[in-house]
């Protein structure tokens, strides 16, 4: 079955026919901020009901948590222990769950249950899409997708005044990947010659505390992007406002 993206509005999330993906949780970011002096409220409760309200409105049946589910590095923090395992019991009443594990989450699998769908860093493929958290090279199966997923670089668009005034918007990036050019990293596989570009969708991160940065600063950290083609990367705000190409925009800000 062949799925096409469908952006929810004024959410980082991305459905792909009942299928939805978010990314980056980051439970545990609040623990990290309080040792720097910064407190806010937990948020795990906050993220559970933002991801319920979407599985209700987009009327989903399953659910991908595209990495970075936790945020303490390597181990997981006490808040992590007892805040992930009632979240996963929670969304595995209403929807299948698989995540696909990020970087920062090492020692997560302990504490995920047989019934939900623990991948391996690689990623995997669901009919014409490939799901991978963006630091990792997918598997081969990639070659026979047509949608590559990732999360992984927070991606967010930045607007500058001339009298240094900015804000920065999350925004979701889309960018073309020639498949040719990953037979340098995947010898010897035969490409799905009915689709020429894998097109790649990188999500906003889902816990707006952990940040972002403007596409274009940091793309070198998720190898499949050293291979796209970012100078025709195309954004497009939360709000569904389609920015266009960011050379245009980086263009802009620049004179």
């Amino acid at each position: 079955m062949r799925f096409e993206p469908r952006f929810v509005t004024n959410e980082p999330a991305v459905l792909f026919g009942k299928t939805l993906v978010i990314a980056d949780l980051h439970i545990g970011v609040e623990y990290e901020l309080y040792k720097n002096g910064i407190r806010i409220p937990k948020q795990t409760e906050k993220l559970l009901a933002r991801i319920k309200k979407l599985i209700k409105t987009t009327r989903a049946n399953r659910l991908v948590l595209l990495g970075d589910l936790k945020h303490f590095i390597p181990y997981l923090s006490i808040q992590e222990k007892l805040e992930i395992p009632s979240l996963l019991n929670e969304l595995k009443k209403l929807v299948k769950v698989d995540i696909v594990p990020g970087n920062h989450d090492g020692d997560l699998k302990k504490f995920v249950s047989s019934d939900i769908g623990f991948h391996d860093a690689f990623g995997f493929r669901l009919d014409n899409v490939y799901f991978n958290h963006g630091h990792s090279w997918p598997n081969k199966d990639v070659l026979s997708s047509e949608y590559l997923i990732i999360g992984h670089l927070h991606p967010c668009i930045e607007f500058k005044g001339k009298l240094g005034f900015r804000f920065i918007e999350q925004a979701w990036i889309r960018l073309n990947l020639d498949k040719k050019r990953l037979l340098r990293h995947y010898k010897s596989v035969d490409i799905d010659r009915k689709v020429k570009d894998l097109k790649i969708i990188i999500i906003p991160a889902f816990n707006r505390f952990v940040g972002g940065r403007p596409f274009g600063s940091e793309e070198s950290n998720a190898p499949v992007i050293r291979l796209a083609d970012v100078k025709n990367a195309e954004a497009y705000m939360l709000d569904g406002t389609d920015v266009g190409k960011l050379t245009k925009l980086n263009k802009f800000l620049t004179k």
